[in-house]
């Protein structure tokens, strides 16, 4: 379930926030804390890592309160935020495991496969041609394609980031895979 406010909600909340105003936070927490979870959960699918996720976007919101701005609503930064500490402590999970694995190698002398020196030079000529095929796209196409991609959020919430339908939203989307599709053809 997604919550959607007005906008001249969220801007008198995030105003009282910017001004410490503990209860404006205590109703933030409240308004997004069980939904905010469900979905950490589905991101990060460790047990009790939501919570200690959702706690940590509420404390950084509250640490870095006074320079708090919002492009989009309330509920879509959040959200983002939660993907967002989801991801980095994913990957820093997987840095760890990639750590310790290598330091079990290094006990029982066996030398680790490094990856060949063109795959990696293929790897990085990919990255940069999907980055110029991104950039490439049409503004609108390109917005919703990485509000999708990058937030992984719904259609009807970059609709209403967009200020728009969220078949609207599909079509664009639709249109920016056609077009990268076309324009990475050589790398498919």
């Amino acid at each position: 379930m997604t919550l959607a406010f007005a906008p001249k909600l969220d801007t008198d909340l995030i105003a009282r926030i910017r001004a410490g105003d503990e209860r404006a936070f205590e109703q933030l927490f409240h308004r997004y804390y069980r939904e905010l979870c469900v979905y950490a959960a589905r991101v990060d699918r460790s047990p009790g890592a939501a919570e200690e996720i959702v706690q940590e976007v509420f404390f950084r919101v509250w640490r870095r309160r006074e320079q708090l701005l919002l492009v989009q609503t309330l509920s879509s930064y959040l959200y983002a935020a939660v993907r967002n500490v989801a991801l980095n402590r994913l990957a820093r999970a997987h840095t760890e495991d990639r750590w310790r694995a290598a330091k079990r190698a290094e006990q029982l002398d066996v030398p680790m496969a490094a990856p060949p020196p063109d795959e990696e030079i293929r790897a990085t000529e990919m990255a940069v041609a999907i980055d110029q095929a991104v950039a490439a796209l049409p503004p609108r196409c390109r917005e919703a394609f990485l509000l999708r991609r990058q937030q992984q959020l719904s259609y009807a919430e970059i609709a209403q980031v967009m200020h728009t339908s969220p078949k609207t939203v599909e079509i664009q989307i639709g249109k920016a895979l056609q077009l990268l599709r076309k324009s990475l053809a050589e790398w498919l």
